[in-house]
């Protein structure tokens, strides 16, 4: 006997089923009572957090109402929803050290339903503070050849941390890189010298940095230099001729006499270090006995500094004979005195000279001989290598 049918709703319409056969039953799901929208921070942002780094909400399957962030009953910390609304992010530049940020958020999901939420930012409580102090003060201008120098009052152990806010800008992007003396010294130069007459941005940007465990940038700092016309001078010491560029156009040829057999020029690229318009020139200050035959104290013109041990650009009208014949002096490159006199009024503190063709290499730290180095040994001493400069701000 057949048993009574059972009507089941399928694709293709209407179907008769045995009894024997299952039936359909449709029920309706229960909707959950509460909002299915939820928020959640980064984790890195809850203790311990960065201080330059902002605050970020994030909203899962729903959309931010309302955010309010404060630190203290009357501060309240801005923000900015992104355009789903589903990000809120914190658009202050800095957060306080040693601070709470306390969090309350509203959200709504696709059914108009709200969740809450409250939270908690703390941030990084630092052991120090460590302070960079650069050689030049804001506004000195300095040759082409000139690198820039950052002490710290405290041990970098992050390099790379630190060179990323100690931000070099220019006009012309060009490539430079610092390279570490020790835990405390920074020096910074481009790859080829400066451009002339072009200005240059130490940025600072230190605050919120962890240079060493513990130890945070407390500052952020900015200072201005200038370079003038590109001055550069090429001496040989096998021609005796020095030749003398400025802004890359070779502007005069010297002759000149550089340092005889055992008093050799040292072969090298130094910078102009001080500029002497006369100067005593006495080498018993250098050791020379002055009853030894070698001993000198003579009076000069035009005295530019290259070295510690004491090489200088000078007038030595007493060598007429020798410039560009023969090498008479004890180490100085020297010419005549309107030559001398011409190159001291065009030349600043800074210049590059590059000597060659004698046989005694430059020493390093006998002067200002960061030019000695490679490119390639002076990025690997380098946290971040060579990196092109930021755009003037």
């Amino acid at each position: 006997m057949r048993g009574p049918l059972t009507i089941v709703a399928v694709a293709v319409g209407m179907v008769a089923v045995t009894a024997c056969q299952p039936a359909m039953m449709l029920t309706s799901a229960e909707l959950p009572q509460a909002s299915t929208a939820q928020i959640h921070l980064d984790n890195k942002l809850t203790n311990n957090a960065p201080i330059d780094q902002p605050i970020v909400l994030f909203a899962d399957d729903g959309r931010f109402m309302d955010v309010q962030v404060t630190n203290g009953p009357s501060r309240v910390i801005e923000g900015e929803f992104s355009d789903d609304g589903r990000t809120w992010t914190s658009t202050r530049k800095f957060l306080d050290y040693d601070s709470k940020y306390k969090i309350a958020a509203t959200v709504v999901d696709s059914r108009g339903m709200t969740n809450s939420f409250e939270g908690q930012v703390t941030t990084v409580n630092p052991d120090g503070f460590i302070t960079a102090t650069p050689d030049f003060a804001d506004g000195e201008s300095f040759g082409v050849g000139m690198p820039i120098t950052v002490t710290f009052d405290e041990p970098v152990k992050d390099r790379a941390a630190i060179e990323g806010g100690m931000i070099v800008r220019t006009s012309t992007p060009i490539e430079g890189a610092w390279y570490w003396t020790g835990p405390t010294e920074a020096i910074y130069r481009p790859k080829d010298y400066w451009p002339g007459n072009t200005e240059i941005q130490l940025d600072l940007s230190l605050r919120g940095i962890e240079a060493s465990p513990g130890q945070f940038g407390d500052g952020n700092s900015m200072y201005t230099y200038t370079t003038p016309d590109s001055v550069v001078m090429k001496a040989d010491a096998e021609t005796l001729m020095m030749k003398v560029f400025v802004n890359g156009k070779k502007e005069r040829t010297i002759p000149v006499t550089m340092g005889m057999d055992g008093y050799e020029t040292l072969s090298g690229t130094k910078l102009i270090m001080t500029k002497e318009r006369t100067r005593i020139m006495d080498n018993s200050t250098a050791g020379v006995d002055k009853d030894d035959p070698e001993h000198y104290r003579v009076k000069v013109d035009y005295a530019m500094r290259l070295t510690w041990h004491g090489e200088f650009l000078h007038a030595s009208p007493w060598a007429a004979g020798a410039w560009g014949n023969y090498r008479f002096s004890h180490g100085c490159t020297s010419m005549s005195t309107e030559n001398a006199g011409w190159l001291y009024e065009i030349s600043h503190i800074g210049d590059p000279v590059e000597i060659t063709g004698t046989p005694l290499k430059q020493n390093p730290g006998n002067g200002i001989t960061v030019w000695n180095i490679s490119w390639e040994g002076w990025t690997a001493k380098s946290g971040l290598g060579g990196v092109m400069t930021s755009p003037l701000v």
